[in-house]
């Protein structure tokens, strides 16, 4: 073998995140001899079953899923959460990378991926993110129905629709063509019916997370309520029951790990405790922690404070609330 079938190989790997095939090997006429002497010396790395990889180094997210795509063949694409990640979407961790590949096709079990065989799986289902084939967002929020909880369903519907709005259609679309008999289609159905409503879209997954939790008292809260004092603005609270003036902070790092935002937060208290409202803080540890702990406090509190202000025990409010975004 000549240093240009190497060349051409290297050229190659270096487009497919440093991942071949066997039939790789073939196209750039690299023998199966030279490539046993790179992997002696530890130069290449076999993978799956004829599938290799330049470098010893531990294996990145993009080298894994390469080398699962490569091994499953042409008509398989990305799916479920590892499709979810490529689109941006919010979804949990998942170790293994999960494909889904049409019924008919025949392969082996994988070590570190999770192979999904679907009937009605075809290339209107399949878009690419640079050389990755990956189920699209619609058929991605179907599959991801059938895997996900309440809480992170939601969370991942609600960061596709900032991504752009007008995916909720899509999805509605989808839901008809591929939800029938599906695992966890009723419940998408239901998130669906609630966004065409013109429910507002939570700003992140804690707020999805606490959204959801909030709900769970039987009192919807609002998203995003603005409270004035006059004309003048005292905050914009991340939920809010505006009918017993009960209201909730969600402490993310990202805005308020500071020690400016720290001493600003409890201004703000103090102004709305001014203004005849409780306040209740929680963070992402407290939201995905003990989730029954949660809601009985919020439950509580909006009792407590239900009581107070119908009895007209609260101080008399003196100012205007109006919901953001109107």
């Amino acid at each position: 073998m000549g240093r240009t079938s190497e060349k051409r190989l290297v050229q190659l790997a270096a487009k497919q995140f440093g991942v071949v095939s066997a039939r790789d090997l073939a196209a750039c006429q690299v023998s199966r001899k030279w490539l046993g002497r790179r992997i002696q010396t530890g130069e290449w790395v076999r993978m799956h079953r004829g599938v290799f990889k330049l470098g010893a180094s531990q294996p990145t997210l993009d080298e894994l899923e390469m080398a699962a795509m490569l091994v499953a063949g042409e008509r398989a694409a990305l799916s479920h959460m590892s499709a979810a990640r490529r689109l941006g979407l919010d979804v949990p961790r998942e170790r293994l990378v999960q494909i889904t590949i049409p019924a008919s096709r025949k392969i082996s079990s994988l070590t570190g991926v999770q192979l999904w065989r679907s009937r009605d799986f075809t290339e209107v289902d399949v878009t690419r993110r640079g050389p990755f084939r990956l189920t699209h967002l619609a058929r991605t929020m179907i599959d991801l129905a059938s895997v996900l909880d309440d809480a992170w369903l939601r969370a991942v519907m609600d960061s596709a629709l900032r991504q752009k709005k007008t995916n909720l259609a899509w999805i509605s679309q989808a839901l008809q063509k591929h939800g029938r008999g599906r695992r966890g289609a009723d419940r998408l159905r239901v998130l669906v019916s609630e966004y065409e409503r013109g429910d507002e879209v939570p700003d992140s997954v804690l707020e999805s997370f606490a959204m959801e939790l909030a709900g769970a008292i039987g009192h919807k809260p609002k998203l995003h309520w603005t409270i004035l004092q006059g004309e003048r603005l005292i905050a914009e609270v991340d939920l809010a029951w505006p009918e017993v003036r009960l209201c909730v902070e969600l402490d993310g790092w990202m805005h308020h790990g500071s020690r400016a935002a720290f001493a600003r937060d409890r201004a703000r208290d103090r102004a709305l405790f001014g203004l005849g409202w409780m306040v209740l803080r929680y963070t992402w540890q407290d939201v995905t922690g003990d989730r029954g702990s949660m809601i009985s406090e919020l439950a509580r509190a909006y009792d407590s404070r239900a009581r107070s202000v119908w009895a007209g025990a609260a101080r008399p409010l003196g100012s205007r609330m109006l919901r953001a975004n109107l």
